[in-house]
């Protein structure tokens, strides 16, 4: 599921511009202004729709900062309709460029067009609990914050996530444990380590549930 952020002071096309992107299934936020945009854009951010005008400042100046630290994706939205404000928009980095009135649906369509461009394909796993797996990294994050673990701890995570719904026996976790010498409880051991780092609630794990006698599932939904 891709996370959207709409960066939007006029709350009416900021909502219509929500209720359309999340029938695509997409993960949507809203901000208002700069300073909150700031705040809420992380790594995680997949595409920013971006007003030009906020009450704060320019949206050239966040479309800029976004793209040299995170290379995220921006759409810009403005009222502006000359030329040299498209020029000066594609210069500090946007995607594209959308004057208002504009439809929602042709927003969409342009989401679509250019998370399609960016995100060829997307190199996570995201499942529930904002716990996203980078694959090309080998690192997790849950809620938009890494969480260090092992690379044993990660391997276990990334099999049971690969295995979504299925039951994993404790034989087919050792062949991911990169030590020769490694047994059942070895991975019992990461299982208890990863639930420590994961779960919100180690008496009632919801993450990473046991099969008793067998083995362990993923107990969450796998988005993508």
């Amino acid at each position: 599921m891709y996370n959207i952020l709409i960066v939007e002071d006029e709350s009416k096309i900021a909502e219509t511009v929500m209720e359309y992107l999340k029938r695509e299934g997409y993960n949507v936020r809203h901000v208002m202004t700069i300073a909150e945009a700031l705040q809420s854009i992380n790594a995680d951010t997949d595409l920013v729709v971006l007003d030009l005008m906020l009450p704060d400042g320019n949206g050239e100046d966040v479309c800029e900062r976004v793209v040299s630290l995170y290379n995220t994706p921006v759409i810009m939205l403005t009222s502006k309709r000359s030329e040299q404000s498209k020029i000066s928009g594609f210069a500090h980095g946007a995607d594209d460029y959308l004057t208002k009135p504009f439809s929602p649906r042709e927003l969409t369509m342009r989401v679509k067009s250019v998370l399609k461009r960016s995100r060829p394909s997307e190199n996570t796993i995201r499942l529930e609990h904002e716990i996203v797996l980078h694959l090309d990294r080998r690192t997790v994050t849950k809620n938009a914050v890494e969480i260090k673990l092992t690379p044993n701890e990660y391997s276990i995570l990334f099999c049971l996530a690969n295995n979504a719904k299925a039951l994993v026996n404790r034989d087919k976790l050792v062949e991911h444990i990169n030590s020769p010498d490694a047994l059942d409880r070895t991975v019992d051991v990461h299982v208890r380590h990863l639930r420590q780092k994961l779960e919100d609630d180690l008496k009632n794990p919801q993450i990473i549930k046991t099969v008793h006698g067998h083995g362990y599932m993923l107990g969450v939904k796998r988005h993508a």
